[in-house]
């Protein structure tokens, strides 16, 4: 394997890393809109109030979400044209990476203006919340896939912990592709099960593209 497809391997893994990273940041310091009232649950004003007041923090991180992901797209891309194993995985991490891309797009310049336009208009914003969440998943199980290939290249290596690594791609990439196929027609149902399934397979896919592009002991 040559040295630029190395270099893209472990250029894609820490892009993969980073979100996997940005994810968890975001779940544990801004989590989403909350309800002012827990008796009546989240409202359209909750929602303005938290785009208006965190606005900058969301921003932050989705913009360094989607710097990652077109990196990983293009970084594919590269693997593909010079001819790296497994093309079908390298095209699924691909169109992972533009698929995120997509979503992130969305939630950056459409969930702020679309929370701000008032009650009326709060059916607009569910429908733009529920296009970029499935592109969301669509992403989710495009990765899973790419997991579930890289992780098939190194089980049938010699080496026993390219096997173990391997399996624990495939087993999580089954998982993550499996919730995520099922959470497409449910909306926002199984966000946080699909979610946390296709972070997982993103740690694991990030380990499987780094010890697949690796240069050979």
């Amino acid at each position: 394997m040559d040295t630029t497809t190395r270099r893209t391997g472990i250029l894609i893994a820490a892009a993969l890393i980073l979100t996997v990273i940005t994810q968890i940041a975001y779940m544990m310091m801004l989590g989403g809109p909350q309800a002012a009232d827990p008796n009546v649950g989240v409202t359209n004003a909750d929602v303005a109030r938290y785009f208006t007041e965190r606005w900058a923090e969301i921003a932050t991180v989705w913009t360094i979400e989607l710097a990652a992901f077109a990196v990983i797209a293009v970084a594919a891309l590269v693997a593909m044209v010079r001819g790296a194993p497994a093309p079908a995985a390298w095209a699924a991490l691909l169109f992972s990476g533009v698929f995120n891309v997509i979503q992130v797009g969305i939630g950056l310049s459409m969930f702020r203006p679309a929370a701000l336009a008032g009650e009326a208009l709060a059916p607009v914003f569910s429908v733009v919340v529920g296009g970029a969440f499935l592109f969301y998943f669509l992403a989710k199980v495009l990765l899973a896939l790419a997991g579930i290939g890289f992780g098939l290249l190194l089980f049938a290596r010699e080496k026993a912990s390219a096997k173990v690594v391997g399996a624990l791609s495939i087993l999580v990439g089954l998982v993550a592709a499996a919730l995520n196929i099922l959470a497409i027609p449910q909306g926002m149902a199984l966000v946080f099960e699909a979610g946390a399934a296709g972070t997982a397979a993103a740690l694991t896919t990030a380990i499987a593209v780094w010890l697949v592009t690796r240069q050979d002991a």
